[in-house]
């Protein structure tokens, strides 16, 4: 007679299987074959999900900062930025669950600020990059937060540039009516 597999993990077996696939998911990092790890990632965080589901704060409440940072929570997002063609909306979403997890992570709120940057929303980009450099002296957003705030005033020329079009437009229609 076969003997019975319980399809129901403990979660210490669902932590020991996510340790696994983040480990694969390094490997693959390491060997550039992006895809692949975000896929390993993605089965690790599949595991973590599940732990600890019938409390109110989920995995939050769980895990401590301290393990969240060994499964490399965040590690997909590095995956996803080096992507040929990124999904910033993803990143952006994994970044604010990271952040909902972790309000201190100062790599999520850098890789936030990497995306909205690339997707030309410069204030929240800045944002982000500021809060990034308080919470972390390390890293060096500086060129990043000049370049949101270059990309700011560049948005805030196209803004003017347009509605003085506008009321140009405008006021030589007014002129052209009291004449005619």
């Amino acid at each position: 007679m076969a003997s019975k597999v319980s399809l129901h993990k403990t979660d210490t077996e669902k932590v020991a299987l996510a340790i696994q696939f983040k480990t694969e998911g390094n490997e693959s990092h390491k060997k550039q074959d992006f895809k692949v790890a975000i896929g390993k990632y993605h089965r690790a965080l599949l595991q973590l999900k599940g732990i600890g589901s019938a409390k109110s704060a989920g995995l939050g409440a769980f895990m401590s900062d301290e393990d969240m940072e060994t499964m490399g929570y965040s590690e997909t997002i590095t995956c996803l930025l080096k992507q040929p063609n990124p999904n910033y909306t993803k990143i952006l979403e994994y970044c604010d669950k990271v952040i909902e997890l972790e309000p201190q992570n100062a790599k999520a709120h850098y890789r936030k600020g990497l995306s909205y940057l690339s997707l030309d929303k410069y204030e929240q980009g800045l944002d982000s990059f500021q809060m990034a450099s308080s919470l972390d002296s390390s890293f060096q957003a500086s060129k990043y937060i000049q370049q949101c705030k270059e990309g700011i005033k560049k948005q805030d020329k196209q803004l003017r540039d347009a509605y003085k079009g506008m009321f140009d437009r405008q006021k030589s229609g007014n002129e052209t009516q009291e004449h005619g």
